[in-house]
């Protein structure tokens, strides 16, 4: 017994010190550092481990569809998104610069998402934040998420080949027709806006271009002309989205403003019913019965035309005695023996037929 703790105290037994800057001191030296280092960087690993943060991110989640895909997204496209993020506070920072060098915008390919299935979805903002490559492998969870919920409205993707293409322009007289390559395109739309065009009667407008300073009787090629798509249907695109527009001006034309009193036309039997001794026709108190009517064409005959000679009116029908204010559609007609056009649209003229005090009937209103 007394053997063995001999022993033990021998093993346990303080080394003394080595001479200073010795082999055996260096030696001794630089095992102290080494655990020491050891040490210290396990234990800043662990603190960093261990110390999770928390931040608030503000970005724009930008929903996309491929063309290709055949689907189209009518709902909003750009999203803003407020998450906080929890993690340590390195991932934090490597996220946050991640999303600095994006411009703060996050994408997100919905119809793959939804495999080409079209309908309205409310999709959960976490959960399409989670499906990114952002995200994912990031070391971060989402904690919260302003909106919680995202609307997406897909819809099939519908096609209306060889529509025809119509040159616009003022400005100018052109001597014969503007040649227009490819002189028809395709239209793409969304397949519930289809019904609501009839392909047989459409034609698609150029972008309007000014030729007043363009020289008579040179041939000229405009090219990339914009096409426009038709006015009242969301997310349609046209294919090609421009044409090379080749003419030659006969003449410049020249534009002018007059001032017209609009006139009404009203059904012949409205003389004999007693319609005009039971109502009185007024416009709406912000309204005047005047219109700017702007008119081009050739210069000398734009100085030939007068407000008395250009004839504005409203059509009056039955419909009016049962409705209330109404945007009344304002026809313009010009003598046949001048050459000119209406330059600008005229706003519709809110009317309506109102029943005369003492008299019996229906009424606008």
């Amino acid at each position: 017994m007394c053997a063995v703790m001999t022993n033990v105290r021998r093993a346990y037994r303080r080394e003394p010190p080595a001479k200073r800057f010795s082999k055996q001191w260096f030696k001794q030296t630089f095992h102290t550092f080494l655990w020491v280092a050891i040490i210290t960087i396990l234990i800043w690993v662990y603190a960093d481990i261990q110390f999770t943060d928390q931040k608030e991110i503000s970005a724009r989640l930008r929903l996309r569809v491929d063309v290709n895909e055949g689907m189209v997204l009518l709902s909003k496209k750009e999203i803003p998104v407020t998450f906080r993020v929890k993690g340590n506070r390195h991932y934090v920072n490597r996220f946050r610069d991640l999303l600095d060098k994006k411009g703060s915008l996050l994408e997100y390919d919905v119809a793959r998402a939804k495999r080409f299935i079209p309908g309205i979805y409310f999709d959960r903002t976490s959960e399409i934040l989670s499906s990114l490559p952002e995200f994912r492998n990031s070391g971060l969870e989402i904690v919260s998420v302003r909106p919680a919920r995202v609307k997406i409205h897909l819809d099939k993707l519908a096609i209306i080949k060889d529509i025809p293409v119509r040159f616009d322009y003022v400005g100018a007289e052109l001597d014969g027709k503007a040649i227009m390559k490819p002189d028809r395109v395709a239209l793409y739309l969304p397949a519930s806006s289809r019904k609501r065009i009839n392909p047989s009667k459409i034609t698609l407008i150029t972008r309007r271009i000014d030729l007043s300073d363009t020289p008579a009787g040179v041939e000229n090629t405009i090219k990339d002309v914009e096409i426009l798509p038709p006015a009242g249907i969301e997310q349609a695109f046209i294919k090609p989205p421009t044409v090379s527009v080749t003419f030659k001006v006969r003449q410049q034309t020249g534009q002018k403003t007059f001032l017209v009193q609009v006139k009404y036309l009203a059904p012949p039997s409205w003389l004999t019913d007693g319609t005009w001794q039971k109502y009185k026709l007024e416009v709406k108190p912000t309204e005047t019965w005047r219109r700017e009517i702007v008119v081009s064409g050739n210069r000398v005959d734009l100085e030939k035309l007068t407000p008395e000679k250009i004839n504005a009116y409203i059509v009056l029908t039955d419909e009016d005695k049962k409705r209330d204010w109404w945007p009344g559609k304002i026809h313009v007609e010009f003598p046949k023996d001048l050459n000119v056009r209406l330059a600008k649209p005229v706003p519709d003229l809110l009317y309506r037929l109102i029943k005369r005090p003492g008299t019996t009937g229906q009424t606008g209103g």
